[in-house]
């Protein structure tokens, strides 16, 4: 039976098993099975074995992965497939005849992309289980298997396949079975009983460990509660009851999980052992060949968890090998140590030899020469709760040959003192820049004398360097930052790193001015890392530190706020007129959603003229405000509304639905009409397809609206989000512009990230064209023949003399727009025409 890879998410199956006295029963007989016969199966629970009726249909080299192990699964006899997916298919459904409804199919863990387990009933009907992303849902099950229950009883089913889309190897295909419901709920319930022991036994360990104490922690104390962490770890994350806490915890991921945890203990175990035994009975070669084994463990335990990087095959065997070498070094080790005449090297063997001896079997049974068993599984972790309280007893009986000398409640005290004060340091100092933090900066300011002057510095630019460059460079930025602020701030000036880009001065009335200077001073002052140069540039808010203290961050915080709106690079004092702009964003706020309902809010239009022809090809819709009280108002003195998050989208809504009325009632006459569009308004391909609906719903062909975004948008924190949405809006057929081109940070980088069809150059550059000693020439001619490369439309903003239409028709720019050609205002009909002039500009 071939099941659609295209299936989708799909769980349709009975509820999980109940726990009932029969289950609960069957589990303390799965538990005594165990110790009676450590390497049996009980004799209670008879699952249904599939391997004999499962054939494989895969990539070349499956089966012949199989046919040396002791999970032999034979080939299907179809042609290797090579679409990355992996079926395993039941030849013969009859072997499932005597399980009831609700039986339940069990797999090993694997690593995967995709699974698909599909049962084709005799009506027809499929019941079916598909996961995407390696996740597997609420279908896995304790004791490290995926669990998939079925409604209908097995005489029912005609076919039952399962596949896998890249899984890592055939080779870890152990463990195919079916239980019935009474018994997978019996198995679930003795791994939920020895889990449980399992976990008191390492906590009243560790809790035990930690309780005998003898003035100061030796290593291998240390050791231990690594170790049984790690150990902790590895049992929750390999036995699946890491999925009691989350679903994505379970499937491919506790597989990766479980190699890395297992690496670590080995490698914590080894250094337990190191440490432990007494230091006349260590052999130096054993001690390196031990930390490099230790070494060797943790890299192999990741290695094997890194299946997406690196064969998973070959390193599930380096990583087996890696564990045998650790198996004989510890027996080398404890040999010696015997010879040696170790005390404590007989407790440290009485817990090691049963995880020893399972561990030998779990190796023997992961190379293929014994069969998949749950009785191993199970022994292996009751041996390891054995082997925790065992080496706790060690522990302590290690503490009490070391000894108590009389000094050493004097000598615990040092160290608590000493720790006291590293944390208490730790506390108050930022990681990155080795500078005062926030709070250590906070305390300076709750003291800081009324005359003081507070600085708050935040870095430009610093989001775009880190997506251009890397979090590394940034994180240097910040550091280079540090330093030099260090360097010139004069003694007892308090300097802190707030958090993120920002920092904290406090300084005194005195030595203000000179700091000023310097300050200002290091603005654009260039910084060279890896191999690049880049401007040190930031924004400053300064104010006194009258009133408390947090008024006076407030203060700060808000000249900051105007220093960077500003364009940043600057300084910039608090003033009240702060104060006044606050409380008139709040009264914009308010005023807004009546605005909205009136229809106060309309669209002024600049004409796009072709600079060649004259022509009108378009325009620019601007919003405006026709406010009853204050007037027309711009775009800038209504800047709040477009940040905030309620009024922000209804108010691209009428923006939206201006433009497209226009559209509508212009006609075919004007090509296009260009709109400004704020971030919120493109989060996703869905936002861009929202658009596009609106577009149809007015009748407005999608190639004459175009979508004008700035610099300000691409450094949005979530530029991703946009990039799908202005790619879903290019596809269709509308125009994106990339608007006051040139004046942003990485501008050159968003050419590359966004579909843009049309570059604006900023007007500062159109403005400098006809000033003497400038190199504004330069910069357009630049940005035009980037624009001609890239087969990009250019556009020139901020036209107002003929002079400067004539050195942009020379330099080869496409389009105008500016007060030479009109001012915004009511969309004309027709559209207009300018007249060329001929003469030279010079």
């Amino acid at each position: 039976m071939e099941v659609s890879t295209e299936a989708q998410d799909a769980r349709v199956g009975p509820p999980p098993a109940r726990i009932s006295k029969r289950a609960l029963k069957g589990a303390l007989a799965i538990l005594l099975s165990m110790l009676i016969s450590p390497l049996g199966v009980p004799a209670h629970a008879d699952p249904l074995d599939l391997h004999p009726s499962i054939c494989l249909d895969g990539a070349a080299g499956m089966v012949e992965q199989l046919a040396r192990s002791a999970y032999s699964i034979r080939g299907c006899a179809t042609p290797p497939r090579t679409d990355g997916w992996v079926w395993l298919h039941l030849s013969d459904p009859s072997v499932l005849k005597d399980l009831p409804a609700g039986w339940a199919l069990l797999l090993d863990e694997n690593r995967f992309d995709r699974i698909t387990v599909a049962a084709t009933n005799s009506d027809g009907s499929i019941q079916n289980y598909s996961y995407a992303d390696g996740g597997v849902g609420h279908d896995w099950a304790p004791g490290g298997l995926l669990r998939f229950a079925f409604d209908s009883p097995g005489v029912e089913i005609s076919s039952l396949s399962i596949g896998f889309h890249h899984l890592d190897g055939a080779i870890f295909i152990r463990k195919i079975e079916a239980r019935t419901p009474d018994e997978e709920a019996a198995r679930s319930m003795a791994w939920l009983i020895l889990i449980g022991v399992l976990i008191g036994a390492l906590i009243s360990a560790m809790v035990y460990n930690l309780a005998t104490y003898n003035g100061r922690r030796d290593r291998f104390q240390i050791w231990y509660a690594v170790w049984t962490v790690l150990t902790l770890g590895y049992c929750l994350s390999w036995t699946n009851f890491l999925g009691l806490f989350d679903d994505r915890l379970t499937g491919p991921l506790a597989v990766r999980l479980s190699d890395c945890f297992l690496g670590a203990t080995v490698a914590a175990g080894t250094m337990l052992l190191l440490t432990l035994i007494e230091f006349e009975a260590r052999h130096k070669y054993l001690l390196w060949t031990g930390y490099v084994l230790t070494v060797l463990s943790t890299l192999a335990g990741f290695a094997a968890a890194a299946d997406t990087l690196l064969p998973p095959v070959w390193t599930d065997r380096v990583f087996n090998a890696v564990l045998i070498l650790d198996v004989v070094w510890i027996a080398a080790t404890i040999a010696v140590a015997i010879r040696r005449r170790s005390r404590i090297i007989w407790f440290f063997l009485l817990g090691w030899l049963p995880v020893i001896a399972v561990f030998m079997v779990r190796l023997a049974r992961n190379m293929g020469f014994l069969p998949q068993s749950d009785t191993i599984d199970m022994a292996t972790f009751a041996c390891i709760a054995f082997e925790a309280v065992a080496l706790s007893v060690t522990v302590a009986c290690r503490l009490r040959d070391i000894g108590r000398a009389r000094d050493r409640a004097a000598r615990a005290m040092a160290v608590m003192q000493t720790e006291a004060e590293t944390l208490r340091r730790a506390a108050m100092t930022d990681h990155l820049t080795q500078l005062d933090n926030r709070a250590a900066f906070q305390a300076a300011l709750d003291q800081a004398d009324p005359l003081t002057t507070l600085l708050l510095i935040d870095v430009d630019h610093l989001k775009s360097v880190n997506d251009s460059y890397g979090q590394e460079l940034g994180d240097n930025l910040l550091r280079h930052m540090a330093m030099r602020l260090g360097q010139i701030v004069p003694d007892g000036t308090a300097l802190a790193r707030l958090g993120g880009d920002e920092f904290g001065i406090l300084v005194p009335r005195s030595v203000e001015q000179a700091l000023l200077e310097r300050l200002d001073a290091l603005q654009g002052e260039p910084w060279s890392q890896s191999g690049r140069t880049l401007s040190l540039w930031f924004s400053v808010g300064q104010t006194e530190c009258n009133g408390s203290p947090v008024s006076a961050m407030h203060r700060a915080d808000r000249a900051l706020y105007w220093a960077k709106q500003r364009g940043g690079g600057r300084r910039q004092p608090y003033t009240a007129e702060f104060d006044r702009a606050d409380s008139l964003a709040a009264r914009l706020l308010a005023d807004a959603p009546h605005a909205l309902a009136a229809g106060e809010f309309t669209l002024y239009y600049q004409p796009l003229i072709d600079l060649k022809t004259g022509r009108q090809r378009g325009n620019e819709a601007l919003l405006r405000w026709n406010h009853p009280e204050l007037g027309l108002l711009a775009p800038p003195d209504f800047q709040i509304l477009l940040m905030d998050e309620t009024i922000g989208p209804r108010l691209q809504d009428e923006v939206i639905s201006i433009a497209l009325s226009a559209l509508s009632d212009v006609g075919d006459g004007l090509a296009y009409i260009a709109v400004n569009f704020t971030g919120v308004h493109l989060r996703g391909a869905a936002a861009g397809r929202h658009i596009l609906n609106r577009l149809q719903e007015a009748g407005v062909p999608p190639h004459r609206l175009c979508v004008e975004v700035t610099e300000g948008i691409a450094l949005d924190h979530a530029s991703d989000e946009i990039a799908e949405a202005l790619h879903v809006l290019h596809t269709a057929g509308i125009r994106i512009a990339f608007d006051d081109f040139g004046t942003g940070y990485a501008s050159l980088v968003h050419l590359l990230r966004f579909p843009v069809d049309i570059i604006k150059i900023d007007r500062s550059f159109v403005r400098q064209l006809t000033m003497p000693a400038r190199n504004a020439h330069e910069i357009v001619r630049s940005v035009i023949s980037l624009g001609k490369a890239l087969h990009k439309q250019v556009v020139a903003e901020g036209i107002e003399t003929e002079a400067q239409a004539a050195i942009l028709r020379e330099l080869g720019c496409d389009y105008g727009q500016g007060y030479l050609f009109a001012r915004p205002g009511p969309l004309l009909q027709p559209p207009i025409y300018w007249p060329i002039h001929d003469e030279s500009h010079g």
